[in-house]
């Protein structure tokens, strides 16, 4: 059988060769955009490419970029080599609506199947305004399937858009065997109690540092690049600062006693790549303040607090920080949230793409599926 064409669209500046850039320097766990290449041995896989662009047009193409909410001068860029795929693999609504709008002007003999990943679209849907509300309903009609990560996602996605293909897809970042790094050399009490870590739009610092006021021996750490992080800071007790590479992040893990995930609302993958330090040498309690986020923790000792309550986070870190035993990575593992398996997702739903097929039951489960898929364990 032969082996379908996969071109993984992602963001510009996103293409394997400026990620191994960033690997080579400690800034990331993997060595290519999340684990999308643990697949090369099932698929034939191609990459976006980031063209090279001068300042000027850089900031144009920036600019459009987001007075759209989408890159499509970067998709257009990149459309001779979309029309090569059998299915086009994208990360984020900011990619999936720039190929869908480039698909169109593509012959229709050579237009892929989009396999279109949604992260933030549904929280900004109803704030787009009617025309692009319009324009994204009639690309989102037009790609194969949609890919979300929970469920509340999958149900404002099929009311907003009906009649199409939506599916979740939990979201996996543990990193892939053997891709752990190794924790740092500083011994016990050179870590906070407390980490926190992330960049995205959905963290809710401001309970955070809310909860810590309430916690005033214990120290923490919030290891982000987020200038609404800053606000987190105490003097001598909660440092806020991005972590230098993944030897300093390893060493965060193994030595603090409690990871927090401080969300907005329902947004459990948001948490995900927090829950991926699960993987370091020591195990640790995770507390995470979103309702959906139950189906990804479910069976382990994680614990869940209702959204923008500061004294119900307070008071599920003072009860981590307590004895008794923690979430541990074989959990992570139990739970197929690990980076093999979230990419063995991908390679179910293309197969099922491709042969024009039911969609499988393992691509939704909360189960260990990179076996099923043929990733190498």
């Amino acid at each position: 059988m032969t082996r379908p064409r996969i071109v993984v669209h992602l963001a510009h500046e996103q293409d394997p060769v400026a990620w191994r850039a960033r690997y080579a320097a400690g800034e990331t766990l993997d060595r290519t955009p999340y684990g999308y290449d643990l697949a090369a041995g099932t698929v034939d896989l191609a990459w976006s490419v980031s063209h090279r662009e001068r300042p000027s047009v850089a900031r144009v193409r920036r600019a459009l970029a987001a007075r759209l909410g989408t890159d499509v001068v970067h998709a257009w860029r990149n459309r001779a080599l979309l029309g090569s795929a059998d299915v086009v693999w994208t990360h984020t609504e900011r990619e999936h609506l720039a190929v869908g709008l480039v698909r169109a002007t593509l012959p229709r003999r050579r237009r892929p199947a989009v396999l279109a990943q949604s992260v933030w679209l549904w929280d900004r849907w109803d704030d787009l305004g009617r025309a692009r509300r319009r324009l994204f309903a009639a690309v989102l009609r037009g790609h194969a399937v949609e890919a979300v990560h929970s469920d509340v996602n999958r149900r404002v996605a099929l009311d907003r858009v009906p009649g199409r293909r939506v599916v979740l897809v939990p979201f996996g970042t543990a990193p892939a065997t053997g891709e752990v790094p190794a924790a740092g050399t500083d011994g016990p009490g050179t870590t906070p109690e407390v980490l926190a870590v992330g960049n995205d739009r959905d963290r809710d610092w401001d309970v955070l540092r809310a909860a810590l006021d309430l916690l005033p021996g214990v120290t923490a750490r919030v290891a982000s690049r987020s200038a609404a992080a800053a606000r987190v800071a105490v003097p001598g007790r909660v440092d806020v600062a991005p972590a230098t590479g993944r030897a300093e992040l390893a060493r965060l893990y193994a030595g603090c006693r409690v990871v927090v995930v401080p969300l907005r609302g329902a947004r459990p993958a948001s948490g995900a790549p927090a829950c991926g330090g699960l993987e370091a040498p020591r195990r640790l309690e995770v507390v995470l303040p979103a309702r959906e986020a139950g189906r990804y923790v479910a069976g382990t000792r994680a614990r869940l607090v209702a959204p923008h309550d500061a004294a119900a986070l307070a008071e599920a870190v003072r009860r981590a920080l307590g004895p008794g035993e923690a979430t541990s990575a074989a959990d992570v593992r139990a739970r197929g949230l690990r980076q093999e398996d979230y990419v063995a997702r991908y390679v179910l739903l293309t197969r099922a793409l491709v042969a024009q097929a039911e969609i499988p039951a393992a691509v939704s489960s909360f189960e260990p599926v990179a076996e099923e898929a043929g990733l190498a364990p």
